[in-house]
């Protein structure tokens, strides 16, 4: 299998994706909101080595102070892949695939889904305060959870 970090993202409407461990700013979608990423034949890796690693990873999903006025599509497929997150030394590794996570309110109706075939999918937090938290097809306040090591609580 090829290690590349090649896969077809599609985000039809708005989409809610944190770049970093915590939301700035809250993302307000009026209307019906969808998400998608397919990845076939390939590997999407997020990796954090050092001493305050951290590893995030977002596929098809909301993650923060998000508010959807309307209905909510999330879907991740993988074919034939991998989809990998990995977080080492102090740690905490936080992986969502169509998932919502924090304070995400959503009005209509919200379908979320995750189908891996012949794939391999993990979450990996090794080390002294080590967090993992994995997220698939689900709903999720934890992004601001207590725990020891966890850069996300307030």
């Amino acid at each position: 299998m090829k290690k590349l970090a090649l896969f077809a993202l599609s985000v039809v409407a708005t989409a809610a994706m944190a770049a970093g461990p915590a939301p700035e700013s809250e993302i307000k979608i009026s209307g019906y909101s969808e998400q998608s990423a397919y990845i076939t034949n390939a590997d999407v890796s997020n990796n954090a080595y050092g001493a305050d690693a951290q590893a995030q990873q977002n596929l098809a999903s909301n993650v923060g102070d998000i508010s959807i006025k309307g209905d909510s599509y999330q879907s991740v497929t993988v074919n034939g892949g991998a989809v990998t997150n990995k977080a080492y030394d102090h740690t905490v590794a936080q992986q969502n695939l169509s998932s919502n996570i924090g304070e995400v309110e959503i009005t209509g109706t919200s379908y979320q889904t995750t189908v891996a075939r012949n794939s391999y999918i993990s979450n990996e937090a090794w080390g002294r305060d080590a967090m993992a938290v994995q997220n698939i097809a689900s709903n999720n306040s934890c992004f601001v959870c207590e725990g020891t090591g966890n850069p996300h609580k307030k």
